[in-house]
Formats: structure tokens, sequence, C-alpha cells
């Protein structure tokens, strides 16, 4: 009796620490992004002079500035972009900006920054449709 006491303790301690250790890493993934037609997003501090990410990072700090690059991969082929920023702790909208471009290029780069720590996501839209994602962490 003693001993299913003691393993019944086991498989339940095991249990708890699976699942502990199961919800720890999904608060620690690392940021994720999508892509549609090869479209990226990359954020960093600094860009150079072909207004292109240096040393592309995802980690910044609260109210840190840095810029998102957009590079649709093919023209956009619409004169207007929309870049929404979104707290992925409630999917809420925290901005949407519209970008009037040139029909005939296929990047776009601005400055951009967040208030609070947590995960957020960029999302880049031509014509309505998304074309690429990015998610970033803001820590201390």
């Amino acid at each position: 009796m003693f001993r299913r006491y003691v393993l019944f303790l086991t498989v339940i301690y095991v249990i708890i620490m699976i699942g502990t250790s199961c919800s720890n890493s999904q608060q620690t993934r690392p940021p994720g992004s999508t892509s549609v037609g090869g479209a990226t997003i990359k954020t960093a501090l600094e860009i150079n002079g072909d207004f292109e990410t240096i040393e592309s990072q995802t980690n910044f700090e609260p109210n840190q500035e840095f810029y998102f690059y957009f590079h649709n991969n093919l023209s956009f082929g619409s004169d207007q972009i929309s870049v929404q920023l979104i707290d992925n702790n409630d999917e809420k909208i925290l901005a949407e900006t519209d970008y009037e471009v040139d029909p005939d290029n296929s990047q776009l780069y601005d400055r951009i920054w967040f208030g609070s720590r947590g995960m957020y996501t960029i999302v880049v839209k031509v014509d309505g449709e998304v074309r690429a994602t990015r998610e970033i962490i803001i820590e201390q």
C-alpha cells in the first residue's frame, strides 16, 4: 500500500514538473515570423545607406527606438502599405499606419518603439493582404 502511495505521489510530481516546464518554454519561445511570396521584415537598431538593417535583432528595451525594414520580394503593385503593431498578449492592435508608396518599389522602413515589456508583432499588409510578420520581444 505504501509503495502505491509513493508511486502515485511520484507520478503527480512528474506531471506537475512537465506541465511547469512546458508553460515556461511557451513563455520564452523565440520570436517568429511569417512570409508570403518571400516577403520579409527585419528589425535592428541601425540601417545602412541602402536602408537595410545592420545586425538584425528581435530583442529591445522598453521605449528604445529601432527600425523595421520590409522587403516585399517584388514590386508592391499598390500605392499604399499598412503596418500594424500588435500586442501578442491580448492581440490588440496598438497602432496602425498607412504609408503612401511608389507601386514599383519593393522596400519600406520606419522607426518604431514599444513602451512595455512583452512580445509584439509587426504586420505588413499590401492591398489589405498580410505579406509578412515579425515578432519582437521588449525586455528589461
